[in-house]
């Protein structure tokens, strides 16, 4: 079960980390799905009991939660569901994967575990070992319940896999405080954000951090770049690989990455820093802004930081708020899962991602179901609600999940040259397409 008080890379380890593939999850059409035999509606049976291995990244607090939402639903006696719970805690999204593909191959593959979108759910998709779970869709009519964006990151192939827990999306988080000493306001605009970050720089203000030491942190900066200046129907292509690469869109957003190191609005040496070195910039006043999740409510109060001086905004687009970053987690099935234990399982996830219970359980800014937070008023309530309706603007998928380890790698690789000054942003381009094209074979 997600645990969004947590960095995103408590999630997926210090680095790129992705399994091995090229495959990605673009976001097709829910049309014309089919209903596998095996997930056939059925009639509860009473209060039968049903057990299934689990397994997940959280840890200790992963564990205890799953038994609290266990528990409440066996008082509603429908079905006794155990979940035997098993953790690899701090594993990244490397080793965990690893893992879950060791189970599987030994054939003992576990009855449902966590996992991320993308490439990194892929190659258990395309293996054949969990199966698709339109029928609950269908039957509890959950693409109604769910946020769109996250039923998208679960959709392969017009199929849908996966139950999604949680929905992560990348807001620019900024320093009121310092905004209000440099006379700025939110950006509504691309053209807007630079004349913020010039006026910023002007008060003595870094406009923002953003690390380059494993490539993702400074990522969200470029992959939105490319947002404003592909657009969203080639900035899918190209995620998914249709479109080239060595295109002028792709070449005026390396453009605007070096723009940012050469104008000095990302912190100085942001080339030798690492993420948790320009989470303390942020979150100590010393950059105006920065672009992370939900989780970065507990990056302000862990430092003992005064919530009420951030707010968020939606990272500008040529002609208003942008589609945002994101990714997702979900649960996925194993087909060995059938009959009256696959029922008990759909009516266990039915009655867990509603409205009621995400907002009892799910709380922290990251659930992927609709109205499912929290009607609190403490700032933390307020943000995480800005953040969802930030879903409104549309979303895609994080780069560094879309493209799978060898391609993020090879991009790593670019922005760097790039913001470094050591390739020209045409170069890059055309070198970016020779690493797709020699990946698509």
């Amino acid at each position: 079960m997600p645990n969004s008080s947590m960095s995103r890379r408590s999630f997926l380890g210090y680095g790129a980390g992705a399994v091995a593939s090229a495959a990605v999850l673009p976001a097709l059409s829910r049309s014309g799905l089919l209903r596998p035999d095996n997930l056939s509606a059925r009639t509860p049976a009473g209060s039968a009991s049903y057990s299934y291995t689990l397994w997940g990244f959280d840890g200790a607090a992963e564990e205890a939660q799953v038994k609290q939402y266990e528990g409440a639903y066996n008082k509603l006696g429908r079905y006794n569901v155990t979940l035997d719970i098993n953790e690899l805690p701090g594993s990244g999204a490397t080793l965990y994967p690893s893992k879950i593909q060791s189970l599987i191959s030994s054939g003992a593959p576990p009855d449902l575990f966590e996992d991320w979108v993308g490439s990194l759910a892929a190659p258990f998709i395309q293996e054949g070992a969990v199966q698709p779970l339109t029928a609950w869709y269908d039957k509890y009519g959950w693409s109604k319940i769910l946020n769109p964006v996250a039923v998208d990151y679960c959709t392969v192939n017009a199929k849908l896999y996966g139950v999604p827990t949680a929905l992560q999306t990348m807001p620019v988080w900024y320093n009121k405080t310092l905004f209000a000493k440099a006379d700025v306001s939110v950006p509504t605009t691309y053209d807007e954000w630079e004349q913020v970050n010039t006026k910023l720089l002007k008060a003595g203000i870094t406009p923002a951090g953003e690390a380059a030491i494993d490539g993702w942190d400074i990522m969200r900066l470029f992959e939105h770049l490319l947002e404003v200046t592909a657009g969203p129907k080639l900035h899918d292509q190209l995620l998914a690989l249709e479109a080239s690469w060595n295109t002028p869109a792709v070449v005026e957003a390396f453009s605007l990455f070096k723009k940012w190191s050469d104008q000095g609005w990302v912190e100085k040496g942001w080339l030798g820093s690492n993420p948790n070195e320009t989470v303390a910039l942020f979150t100590a006043g010393k950059c105006a802004q920065q672009i992370q999740g939900p989780w970065g409510t507990l990056n302000i109060t862990s430092a003992g930081a005064n919530l009420a001086d951030f707010d968020v905004f939606a990272p500008p687009g040529s002609a208003g708020p942008a589609r945002l970053a994101g990714f997702g987690q979900q649960y996925l099935i194993s087909t060995h899962v059938t009959g009256a234990r696959l029922d008990a399982l759909g009516d266990f996830w039915n009655w867990f991602i509603q409205p009621a219970q995400s907002q009892k359980y799910f709380y922290g800014g990251s659930t992927a179901t609709n109205n499912g937070l929290p009607m609190g008023a403490s700032e933390a309530d307020v943000l995480a609600h800005k953040i969802f309706s930030f879903g409104k603007y549309g979303g895609y998928l994080i780069q560094d999940e879309a493209l799978g380890t060898e391609l993020v790698d090879n991009y790593f690789t670019l922005q760097t040259a790039v913001g470094g000054d050591k390739m020209t942003p045409q170069d890059a381009a055309a070198q970016m397409q020779k690493f797709v094209a020699a990946a698509k074979k």
